[in-house]
Order: structure tokens, then C-alpha cells, then sequence
């Protein structure tokens, strides 16, 4: 699949990266670190609006880009 930096993806349902808290529930959405066409790619971990989860700051994470679904927001 080819994924674009910039561009935040919802996950699909079931695809929250970690659910430990209710806090984690926000961050529903993966931007990619870098553009390409993958079946792996490392992803922040964030919400609708681009804010990176604060435990996963640090560096992207691998994600599946089959569980990336629609568009949801651009990051400038």
C-alpha cells in the first residue's frame, strides 16, 4: 500500500495500537514516518490532530498498512 508522511490514517476498528487506559483511546490514528509503498511501515502513534501518543514519542512504531484506514487529517 502506498502511504504518504503528512497524512494521518485512522486505524481500523480493533487497531489501536495499545488500549491499557482511557487516554490511549484517543490515539486512534497512525502517521507514517516516511512515504512509500509497504507492508510494513513505521508509524507515529497519534491522534485525529496530529499529537503524538507520549509513550511512543520517542520513535515510530511497525504497522501493518493494511490495518491504516481513511485519511483523516493533514499535517503541514
Amino acid at each position: 500500500m502506498k502511504v504518504f508522511t503528512g497524512l494521518i490514517y485512522k486505524a481500523k476498528r480493533g487497531h489501536i495500537y495499545r488500549t491499557y487506559t482511557k487516554r490511549d483511546r484517543r490515539y486512534d490514528c497512525y502517521s507514517p514516518c516516511e512515504t512509500g509503498d509497504y507492508c510494513i511501515v513505521d508509524c507515529w502513534v497519534c491522534d485525529e490532530l496530529g499529537n503524538v501518543h507520549p509513550d511512543f514519542n520517542c520513535s515510530g512504531v511497525p504497522i501493518h498498512t493494511e490495518i491504516l484506514g481513511p485519511v483523516v487529517n493533514k499535517i503541514d
